[in-house]
């Protein structure tokens, strides 16, 4: 493994982190807005969360090849293990 694969792949992490920071958090106010009734601003955000994810991780795959994707679904990964809370259950 050269060192350019390494770099594409921590870039990679770093910028799935910051992906996921941000469709994580996009997730929790588009929860909101559905709860609220305000479907008007939450399908945008829905769709733009989609969107920009789908076009972030196509990117990573054109420009830096696996190293940098598979870097990338790593730390996507990691930022919904750090922020989504997991479903409590009640026996």
């Amino acid at each position: 493994m050269d060192t350019m694969t390494l770099l594409h792949g921590l870039i990679g992490v770093l910028a799935g982190a910051a992906l996921g920071v941000a469709f994580f958090g996009g997730l929790a106010a588009t929860a909101r807005l559905y709860l609220d009734g305000d479907l008007r601003r939450a399908l945008p955000l829905h769709l733009a969360r989609l969107g920009g994810m789908g076009a972030a991780f196509t990117l990573a795959a054109w420009l830096g090849g696996a190293a940098a994707l598979l870097g990338m679904l790593a730390g996507f990964q990691a930022a919904r293990m750090a922020l989504v809370r997991p479903e409590r259950r009640e026996p």
